[in-house]
């Protein structure tokens, strides 16, 4: 699974919502009352499928938040997409060269939203923010074990 970009830019190309250039999520209670999953721990339903995914807004549970830290245990490999050593430690942990085309170095345009859309954006993906940082330190954990030539 490749969680590297957030659904919203995505529904941007698609033309579902607005682009950034032109504040595309500066109402975020509008766009969750759209696509209530999407802005409710999407990185963690995904992870955990179909029955996960399609729970109601706010039915996201810390034992949801331990089960998906343990699926990213299970993974023999974990990494950031966008990180610098991610084309060299997949290199390393496969023997596959030239991963170099994985790294998107663009980056998005800064989201302008309200301080109160921006707390009600922590609070409904809080779940979402701690599953990353524990992703954050499971690649860290990768990329040295991998650097170190083990594997």
């Amino acid at each position: 699974m490749r969680a590297s970009a957030h659904p919203l830019r995505a529904q941007a190309r698609w033309g579902m919502v607005r682009p950034p250039k032109q504040g595309f999520c500066s109402n975020y209670s509008h766009m969750r009352r759209l696509a209530p999953a999407v802005y409710d721990n999407y990185y963690l339903r995904v992870l955990l499928g179909e029955r996960v995914l399609g729970l109601p807004p706010g039915a996201i549970t810390s034992a949801h938040l331990a089960e998906a830290k343990r699926v990213l245990s299970s993974l023999q490999l974990v990494l950031l997409s966008n990180d610098a050593s991610t084309p060299a430690t997949l290199q390393r942990a496969t023997g596959i060269a030239n991963f170099t085309a994985c790294r998107d170095t663009t980056r998005p345009v800064p989201c302008a939203m309200s301080d109160e859309d921006s707390e009600r954006a922590r609070r409904d993906n809080a779940h979402d923010l701690a599953l990353y940082a524990y992703a954050e330190r499971l690649a860290a954990q990768h990329v040295a074990k991998w650097g170190a030539g083990m594997g």
